[in-house]
């Protein structure tokens, strides 16, 4: 007798069995389509040019600072005006450049305001992120 052999599901049926979002991950996305989390960011990088001038440890430089709070406010800018996909996409894919460039510095710096800015970046990147790889979901 030949084994069971079954035909590999359809890309329709796997959309039907998509367990639906649970509260926390309804949260996530419901957050991510707001601006404020982004403009929390391009606040915080301009806030460390005061820092970079005098560079001190841990903090980008002053054209750093100034490129990704302007990076940031623009994906606010797209979020504000209802670009729920470029919007995310903007601020995690410039999270992660942020973090790949400043984030080593700023945890070898053991200065407790550049880790807390790297752990910012990194939290808010996240749940844009989170977010954009899960457009399908929500």
């Amino acid at each position: 007798m030949a084994p069971d052999r079954r035909e590999a599901p359809s890309s329709r049926t796997l959309q039907r069995q998509r367990r639906a979002p649970t509260e926390v991950e309804q949260a996530v996305f419901r957050t991510a389509e707001t601006a404020a989390p982004a403009l929390a960011l391009s606040a915080l990088n301009l806030a460390a040019l005061a820092r970079a001038r005098k560079a001190a440890r841990g903090y980008p430089s002053v054209m750093q600072c100034t490129w990704y709070a302007g990076i940031f406010a623009a994906s606010a800018y797209a979020l504000s005006t209802g670009d729920t996909v470029n919007g995310p996409g903007l601020a995690a894919g410039w999270s992660a450049i942020w973090l790949f460039f400043n984030g080593r510095k700023a945890l070898r710096s053991r200065s407790p305001a550049p880790i807390a800015m790297a752990a910012a970046v990194a939290a808010i990147g996240s749940m844009y992120g989170y977010s954009f790889l899960n457009l399908g979901r929500q």
